[in-house]
């Protein structure tokens, strides 16, 4: 069998940093193409990652090329229309989060998905981080007790994404958070069951005039549970954490650091407490040794890294997606809620 040939369009940092790079290292997988407005930037990223032809047009690249796999990475806005001329064009596409702005659009895609009997997907990285994969893992064996709630937490220092005045996420519905929003979204779809309610909150603590607020508090009510999420882009420093909330014991997610904690303590006194603690230190020992042990080695795979090659084995032998269409359009459909609640609440247009 020929191997699977790949169009990126999209020659930005996420491209660059970790699509291309997944693809370059499978078997029975090449890069044929890349595609950017920039010229430049695409003559540069295809001498850099030695792919043999560039374009500025998608137009011209899916005419020219015989691409089974079409990887989309620009901004969310433009994914439906690109996705829709890939797939008429015979390729199965994945794209970066979000499958798109409203939840019509990724109807419309999945629609013609299923006509052309073409794959169709979504990076939902977060998902297929080690310790997210393992905590679903011990949710589902009962080791938590019943399922109660999930708290989310993410800081984009404000150099990566508030101060940058011209940046494309400014113009996303609702802001910055239709950036790293859809994050929040597909991690608490993963638990919450039927999505009855969601609350927004918001403040400006730096007052720029293109951010109307820039520190945001979300409350999401399910059949089963809650997700309370805050989203900051004020600090000096990353953060992405995950308590997810159990009857019986609690799990701490780091996504950084790539650590899961699992957090039980039925007796508040010295001696339970004392041993906790030192059960806590070995767990992170033993997290951060095993990552350490697997980036050394090259054996280290995450998020989109393991998303991509996913998709690639689902076309070559018919396994399942990492990430369904309809995954994606729930995720959409949830940060749609959210982005209009938000505006709703605080007179936004």
């Amino acid at each position: 069998m020929e191997n699977l040939k790949v169009g990126v369009v999209g020659c930005g940092l996420i491209s660059q940093l970790r699509h291309i790079p997944a693809y370059k290292k499978m078997k029975g997988v090449e890069v044929q193409a890349v595609c950017d407005l920039n010229e430049d930037l695409a003559r540069e990223t295809a001498l850099k990652f030695k792919i043999p032809k560039f374009y500025t047009e998608t137009s011209k690249m899916f005419a020219d090329e015989d691409l089974d796999i079409v990887d989309i990475c620009v901004p969310p806005q433009i994914h439906a229309p690109i996705a829709v001329e890939a797939m008429e064009s015979g390729s199965h596409v994945i794209m970066e989060k979000p499958m798109a702005l409203k939840a019509s659009d990724c109807e419309e895609m999945i629609k013609i998905a299923q006509e052309k009997d073409l794959k169709l997907s979504v990076v939902h990285n977060d998902l297929f981080h080690p310790p997210f994969i393992k905590a679903k893992e011990l949710v589902e064996k009962g080791e938590i007790g019943e399922f109660r709630g999930m708290r989310i937490f993410l800081s984009t220092p404000k150099h990566d994404m508030l101060d940058l005045k011209d940046h494309w996420y400014h113009k996303l519905p609702g802001g910055v958070i239709g950036e790293t929003g859809p994050h929040i979204s597909y991690m608490s779809l993963e638990f919450l069951k039927n999505i009855k309610n969601v609350e927004v909150f918001a403040k400006s603590f730096l007052n720029y005039e293109w951010a109307p607020h820039d520190d945001f508090r979300i409350e999401i009510e399910a059949d089963n549970g809650f997700s309370s999420v805050a989203l900051t882009y004020t600090t000096n420093y990353w953060a992405a954490t995950i308590d997810i909330i159990g009857s019986e014991a609690m799990l701490h997610i780091d996504l950084d650091a790539m650590q899961l904690v699992k957090h039980k303590l039925d007796e508040l006194s010295y001696v339970p407490v004392a041993k906790q603690s030192i059960g806590h230190v070995g767990q992170r020992v033993g997290s951060t040794l095993s990552t350490t042990f697997n980036v050394l080695s090259g054996r280290q795979k995450i998020g989109t890294d393991i998303v991509v090659e996913q998709f690639a084995e689902s076309i070559l032998n018919g396994s399942p997606l990492p990430v369904t269409a309809e995954e994606g359009l729930e995720a959409t459909r949830l940060m749609e809620n959210i982005v209009r609640t938000y505006k709703d609440k605080y007179g936004l247009e």
